[in-house]
């Protein structure tokens, strides 16, 4: 044990490290952490229109509210690209210190989302063998999930080029007495004027190629094998794992996996989201969704079962009066007080429950989905923080809060061996103390 926790310090702690500080990656998280009130908002709408009840069905119906609350899905979560262009942009300068800057780098980063998506749309009309060719419309396809990757690729190339311009000082400077905002505005035109260059060639040069636009070739070699990835239950086993390790190392292994995991199964909730606003079946088994429902109960490590044992098992004073202050958060999905305050960093005894337990109760969920006892999850974003039971019901309605509950049970056994060995070592150091 102890020589492989030296080698994981040697080689593997220093890349996470260099991952979690990473600039574009935490662009990333934190673009997308802001964009998720737009994400969740989408989500409830489209849960509110497509919940299937009968009677409430025919009551929308009847009141017109079927189409009052497809609305809202449709500018979000059919456009959810267009938010992210700009948050990545704004948070990449932000990240790389040039905050008054961070507005207008995110600006140009929308600009140059929509000059990479050709203008015109053709095809045949529904009723008749007309062709349809309309020179002004935009294609939406690329404005929802087909289109993520492309907002990441563009909020963080477009951003670089804006400072690449402000090291080289390639701005209009007006004089001190100018108010600030027109003086913003001024320095921003010549960085501007080269990103919308620039990337006008980039469209002209894909133009000549078979993908005809950016956006067809980011989907294409970048976008479909990832997602085609992420589908893979051996990928997710791996985030899974990864977060635990990370963890046990004392280094927040959410902030290190989360960017990746959120960037390759953004899409997958998203085409989920879709199909459920169409009635159709659920294209993917695993989206963002699985993490928080099945593989981190608690939080990382899925340790709402081992904070239940310490509420309301343990023997000893200190554990009781731990897991009672922090049973809810772990409620939660928070489990800061139990890694730090038990603890589970660096303890050699808990590190074998901390990554069995959210891959056993991940695999058996899965198992149950490929097998269709359970459904597969719609694909609505669950954010840190929302409590277990109801983060099941909304994503999967009452036979998956009822195999959350399981699940739940199943994590407090496989901790309690663990966790026993532990408290009575606590009882004895209380009884005795040095």
């Amino acid at each position: 044990m102890e020589k492989l926790q030296a080698f994981l310090e040697k080689y593997l702690m220093p890349v996470a490290s260099k991952v979690s500080g990473n600039r574009y990656l935490q662009s990333i998280g934190r673009a997308f952490s802001i964009l998720l009130p737009v994400t969740i908002m989408g989500a409830i709408f489209l849960l509110l229109q497509t919940l299937q009840i009968p009677v409430y069905q025919e009551f929308l119906k009847a009141t017109k509210l079927n189409v009052i609350l497809g609305f809202v899905p449709a500018i979000t979560t059919n456009m959810l690209a267009v938010y992210l262009v700009f948050l990545v942009g704004k948070s990449f300068m932000e990240q790389n210190g040039y905050a008054e800057d961070a507005t207008a780098a995110g600006m140009f980063s929308l600009l140059v989302f929509f000059l990479m998506i050709p203008l015109g749309v053709s095809g045949v009309a529904a009723e008749s063998k007309e062709v349809v060719n309309i020179a002004a419309a935009l294609n939406t396809r690329f404005l929802g999930a087909p289109g993520l990757f492309t907002a990441i690729i563009v909020g963080l190339l477009v951003p670089t080029v804006y400072i690449f311009t402000l090291k080289r000082e390639w701005v209009i400077k007006l004089p001190d007495g100018v108010p600030p905002a027109i003086s913003h505005a001024f320095s921003s035109l010549i960085p501007g004027f080269i990103i919308a260059i620039l990337f006008s060639l980039v469209r002209y040069g894909f133009s000549l190629t078979t993908y005809a636009n950016f956006n067809q070739f980011i989907y294409t070699f970048l976008q479909q094998p990832l997602t085609g990835l992420g589908a893979s239950p051996l990928t997710f086993m791996l985030f899974i794992f990864l977060v635990s390790l990370f963890w046990f190392f004392g280094i927040h292994g959410g902030q290190v996996v989360m960017p990746f995991l959120t960037a390759i199964y953004t899409p997958l909730a998203l085409e989920n989201l879709n199909a459920l606003s169409t009635g159709a079946a659920f294209p993917h088994l695993i989206t963002q969704s699985n993490w928080f429902v099945f593989a981190s109960i608690g939080g990382g490590g899925g340790t709402l079962g081992l904070c239940i044992y310490l509420a309301f098992f343990a023997k000893s004073a200190r554990f009781k009066s731990l897991g009672r202050l922090a049973l809810p958060a772990s409620l939660t999905g928070i489990n800061e007080p139990i890694t730090f305050g038990l603890p589970i960093v660096l303890n050699p005894i808990l590190i074998i429950p901390f990554i069995v337990t959210p891959l056993t109760t991940f695999l058996i969920s899965y198992g149950l989905t490929v097998a269709k006892i359970i459904p597969a999850l719609n694909g609505t974003n669950i954010p840190t923080g929302t409590p277990v039971i109801f983060s099941a019901f909304i994503t999967g309605g009452w036979s998956v809060a009822v195999l959350q509950v399981l699940l739940i049970i199943l994590g407090f056994l496989i901790y309690y061996p663990f966790i026993s060995i532990l408290d009575k070592k606590a009882v004895e150091e209380e009884k005795n103390p040095v």
